[in-house]
């Protein structure tokens, strides 16, 4: 017996067959949910370690901590 048909063969039933469509809709909307969170957390990492960023906000304090590793390293020589 396949899966929804009558023992002769015969077609699908029509409450199996809704249930299997209904089915197949939730699947679908859940892998478009699926795809557009992981799209969005690969938006939200990749912002979050943009270091460019970081330097555009405290350009001040990244200039300073390039001088220091820089004297240090030249003492150090």
């Amino acid at each position: 017996m396949s899966a929804g048909g009558t023992a002769n063969g015969g077609p699908p039933r029509p409450e199996v067959s809704d249930a299997l469509s209904r089915a197949e809709l939730d699947v679908e909307r859940a892998r478009e949910r699926v795809a557009s969170s992981m799209l969005a957390l690969r938006e939200e990492v990749a912002r979050q370690v943009d270091w460019r960023r970081y330097v555009r906000q405290q350009p001040v304090l990244f200039l300073g901590g390039a001088v220091a590793l820089g004297f240090l390293l030249g003492f150090r020589r």
